[in-house]
């Protein structure tokens, strides 16, 4: 009896900004790799996560939000976003049930997609929060804009649907070996992830208060001890964002940093001391370095 052949591929997780990419990729992997907010936009980089079985090795990037971009931050992220489909060999089209009813209004991502000329799987999200029979018109109005390889609804937070997904894309990649070590869930460095991590925490707190505009700097990460030390700095652009990440007599700041030492230490199977500071760079999303530096475009380093 022949062993069973193994497949391996990338696979670009694309679609508008808050439909859901992160939240899917991490309900596959069983783990969070991609930080997950309400804020549209929160994704910034191609983020891979690698899914492992005995058989298989799927690669998938969640990328940022595909929009009409406007500021250098912005066009940086879109053209991560669609440079992610020069190296995969499928694409998972993410849309919004509850509001991407009309295929025309995401002609903009829908004509990228086509134009890379990949088999894509259309994939509507968030089917749990809209009434089962307005499901099949959704189905019927893309399929009519788009011969797409397959047509698959899920809930990525519930996941519901996740599993079908998984045989769907499994069944489109070619035999190939696996290019990661099958323990390993994603590339990205550890540094990277707890960055990260902080990010997703100011995000979670601060909601709409928090600038849109802000990165986080990991400006030490020793691991030469029997617990890590990490000094980051979260940047904002004006001196009245400042106190507002801090918060009165620093509470916010603690909340904020309780919570990504917490996840940092699950993330990283250790004690975390972790110290966070407040910087103001008024031109960092208009510089091109300092966009690449802070937005971390250049590496997950």
């Amino acid at each position: 009896m022949s062993e069973t052949p193994h497949r391996s591929g990338y696979v670009a997780i694309a679609g508008r900004p808050n439909v859901g990419k992160s939240t899917l990729l991490n309900q596959i992997l069983g783990t969070k790799v991609s930080i997950v907010s309400r804020r549209p936009q929160t994704t910034r980089n191609r983020v891979l996560g690698i899914y492992n079985r005995d058989d298989v090795q799927a690669l998938f990037l969640d990328t940022p939000g595909i929009h009409e971009a406007s500021g250098l931050l912005n066009k940086r992220m879109v053209d991560e976003a669609v440079g992610a489909l020069k190296d995969v060999d499928l694409v998972a089209f993410m849309i919004d049930a509850r509001r991407e009813r009309d295929p025309e209004r995401d002609r903009l991502v829908l004509d990228k997609l086509i134009k890379a000329g990949l088999p894509v799987v259309l994939v509507p999200n968030k089917i749990d929060e809209i009434p089962k029979e307005e499901l099949l018109p959704l189905i019927a109005a893309w399929a009519e804009a788009h011969e797409f390889a397959a047509i698959v609804p899920i809930s990525a937070l519930k996941g519901e649907g996740v599993g079908d997904l998984l045989k769907e894309v499994v069944s489109r990649l070619e035999e190939g070996p696996a290019w990661f070590p099958k323990d390993q869930i994603t590339d990205a460095t550890e540094r990277f992830c707890v960055g990260e991590l902080i990010r997703e925490s100011a995000f979670r707190y601060l909601d709409q208060e928090l600038p849109y505009a802000l990165a986080v700097e990991i400006e030490e990460f020793d691991e030469s001890d029997r617990l890590v030390r990490v000094m980051a700095r979260i940047w904002v652009e004006r001196e009245s964002q400042k106190p507002i990440v801090i918060g009165r007599k620093g509470s916010m700041l603690k909340r904020i940093g309780s919570t990504a030492r917490i996840e940092a230490e699950k993330l990283l199977g250790t004690k975390v001391f972790l110290k966070i500071t407040v910087g103001v760079d008024p031109r960092w999303t208009r510089h091109r370095n300092a966009v690449e530096r802070l937005g971390n475009f250049g590496g997950k380093s």
